[in-house]
């Protein structure tokens, strides 16, 4: 499955990339996140790569909606996240395609075509930047720490910026670069991403992907869910320091 992750997810980054830095037009979902023709055409082609490998299994995807939901093996598909980014022409976003087995992610890609950086995993092998080992940070202290996080308005709908300027001055350094966070995250460039909202096709990718390369994921209630919208992404030395802060009264 892995091997079908990364052609689905290289295969999907083509179409995008023959969108990418021209004019769309842009229209708004529900929540009103924006969507355009690329994020569409981009899923689509993803799907019928894994449809024709793996006929019986469901579909999570974030254009397309929801496919044979009980199957046992599911595929979360995120075909552009960043896509505010993306329609500014800002190289920052990436294809995100996971396999959940009962709901667990077993395998995970996060390809940032623009960058030529290839992240994938499968339970149990670790993690793979284009085709060698990447492990997380062993930063322990978040006084020497860098920190990013997303977004501002989100913490604020959450109740929680008081806790999330706390702890960016507990910090070294702080950032907020969105759909890249990860990039650097599992690069061990930066050593926690704190995210106020996404939802699983954002999530189960980067979540195995943090395992596997040494890291520990939950929301911010310190459960390995997708359900809550939120997320912290960090090194075994530093997430339940995040957790508390972000937690604190």
């Amino acid at each position: 499955m892995l091997k079908t992750a990364i052609d689905a997810a290289k295969e999907g980054a083509k179409i995008a990339s023959t969108y990418f830095n021209n004019p769309l037009d842009v229209k708004r979902k529900e929540n009103e996140s924006p969507v355009t023709i690329a994020d569409i055409e981009t899923e689509k082609i993803i799907r019928q790569i894994i449809s024709k490998k793996f006929p019986d299994h469901g579909f999570i995807g974030e254009e397309l909606g929801s496919i044979n939901p009980k199957a046992k093996y599911q595929w979360a598909i995120d075909p552009i996240d960043g896509t505010r980014a993306y329609i500014r022409g800002i190289p920052q976003w990436c294809v995100l395609v996971a396999v959940l087995e009962n709901n667990k992610p077993i395998v995970g890609v996060c390809y940032y075509p623009e960058q030529s950086d290839l992240f994938t995993a499968q339970k149990g092998e670790g993690a793979f930047l284009n085709g060698k080992k990447t492990k997380v940070s062993s930063v322990k202290n978040l006084n020497e720490a860098y920190i990013s996080y997303y977004n501002l308005k989100h913490f604020a709908r959450l109740g929680k910026i008081n806790n999330l300027v706390d702890l960016i001055q507990k910090t070294n350094t702080s950032m907020n670069y969105a759909s890249f966070c990860m990039n650097y995250f599992l690069k061990g460039k930066v050593d926690a991403y704190v995210c106020g909202h996404g939802l699983l096709w954002d999530f189960a990718a980067l979540a195995i992907l943090t395992e596997e390369a040494g890291g520990i994921y939950s929301d911010f209630s310190g459960e390995k869910s997708f359900i809550s919208e939120s997320m912290i992404f960090a090194n075994k030395h530093l997430h339940n320091q995040v957790l508390n802060i972000l937690n604190n009264e």
